[in-house]
């Protein structure tokens, strides 16, 4: 997280080792011999004995030690005694950590009460509601990025509650503002921004996992990412799917489903093979993953710079990405390179995408994914509760669809719920006729 006032040291029976099983993106915890051994050179600085482990100040000093038999790393509870040791020290003459929600219980409050500087990191779970960053250049990251198996610890889910997008960054902030390592879905923006809304600032987006993000009403822009005003963002390793940017006028008003850019701002979307964002299946009219305004003649246009960035197609088709002139697609790849699949970011046991069309009249699509093949209980009910249809049908592992023909019912609200044994979820349906 770009915090470095804490160096760590361990010590072993064995010779110093610059490498060691377990570790994560070669970041280490250097072992150096004990006293106790006499076939090596020792460290005796401090009287060092096996398995135990010092903490360090910037200026080298020591600040804390113990033995790490103790501590057992595939423990949660464990590793996060580790984390929060870790923290303590490093915001000592430096930046500050506030832990959601050991310290703040919300995000919006650790939000309120932070620095310039500071870091708020926040534990797994789902947060719903908007958040605004407010005017301050802070990182905002969850746990998922302190080393621990994501497996293990599960995801930080900015669940949006319908009113607006999901985070608005639109302080004045620079690039050392970070949004790292969240699952960002849920936001509904009436005209511009579903899951995250920058403008006049300039942070850093890194490695968000942004879906099912909605932007539009009569028109709409970004519906996973907009940029806007005078802003110069960092767009790192994101994976964007499944945001759409739709509405009820008939008109061809809908643009970015993935990413918007407005014609004053200059964002860098990628940038190499480990910077590249995953952009699929989002919506629009036009520039369904990445879409660029313009006023003047774009003849002689630069480009934004979006190297490494991957589509389902590369080059990505006009429909895609829009205008192609507007874009610096070099070095682009394909998604299936990766071996990522559709459902690698899916953390219930099935997930309901929207309906489409919806509105629609009189047959709609209704799509699920499942992690693994089971059955479940399908129900549509009208406005007053009755069940209007019901099933339990068997679906295969991946993503499924069945169509509902609703020819013989009148114009309005259904709702379609699906569950399993353990999960129910619902999606709201228009009928017009």
């Amino acid at each position: 997280m770009g915090v470095n006032d804490v160096n760590i040291i361990g010590i072993g029976k064995d010779a110093y080792n610059e490498s060691l099983s377990g570790m994560i993106d070669g970041i280490i915890l250097p072992w150096v011999e004990d006293i106790e051994d006499n076939d090596y050179p020792v460290w005796t600085d401090y009287g060092a004995v096996q398995r135990s482990t010092y903490f360090l100040d910037r200026n080298g000093e020591l600040i804390y030690q113990f033995n790490i038999t103790t501590l057992d790393p595939d423990d949660p509870e464990d590793y996060d005694y580790i984390i929060n040791m870790i923290l303590d020290y490093r915001s000592d003459g430096g930046p500050n950590v506030i832990r959601v929600s050991a310290e703040e219980q919300t995000i919006q409050s650790a939000i309120n009460n932070a620095f310039d500087g500071d870091i708020i990191l926040v534990d797994p779970g789902t947060y719903t509601g908007q958040i605004n960053l407010l005017d301050k250049n802070i990182t905002l990251s969850t746990l998922l990025y302190t080393g621990y198996n994501s497996e293990d610890i599960g995801f930080s889910t900015l669940q949006g509650d319908g009113s607006g997008p999901v985070v608005i960054i639109n302080g004045g902030q620079d690039q050392s503002t970070i949004l790292l390592g969240f699952e960002i879905t849920g936001g509904n923006a009436e005209e511009i921004g579903g899951g995250i809304l920058i403008e006049n600032s300039s942070p850093t987006i890194d490695r968000n996992i942004i879906h099912h993000n909605h932007s539009g009403l009569c028109g709409g822009k970004g519906g996973g990412i907009a940029v806007v005003g005078t802003s110069y963002p960092f767009i790192f390793g994101n994976i964007i799917h499944n945001n759409d940017v739709t509405g009820d006028c008939d008109c061809e008003c809908y643009f970015g489903g993935g990413i918007y850019v407005d014609n004053d701002s200059w964002p860098i979307v990628g940038g190499s093979m480990t910077l590249g964002n995953i952009l699929y299946d989002n919506i629009s009219d036009i520039g369904s993953e990445l879409y660029r305004d313009h006023i003047d003649d774009t003849t002689d246009w630069t480009p934004i710079y979006a190297h490494h960035n991957y589509f389902d197609s590369c080059p990505p088709d006009l429909y895609s990405v829009y205008p192609t002139n507007g874009w610096d697609l070099e070095h682009c790849h394909t998604r299936d390179i990766l071996g990522i699949g559709k459902g690698q970011i899916i953390i219930d046991e099935f997930y309901l995408y929207p309906n489409y069309p919806n509105p629609f009249n009189p047959i709609t699509t209704i799509r699920i994914f499942l992690q693994n093949p089971m059955y479940l209980n399908i129900s549509i009910y009208d406005i007053k509760g009755a069940v209007i249809y019901s099933d339990f049908k068997y679906f295969k592992d991946g993503l499924n669809e069945f169509k509902w023909n609703a020819k013989n019912h009148t114009s309005g609200m259904y709702f379609i719920t699906i569950a399993s044994q353990s999960i129910l979820k619902t999606q709201k349906v228009l009928l017009v006729k």
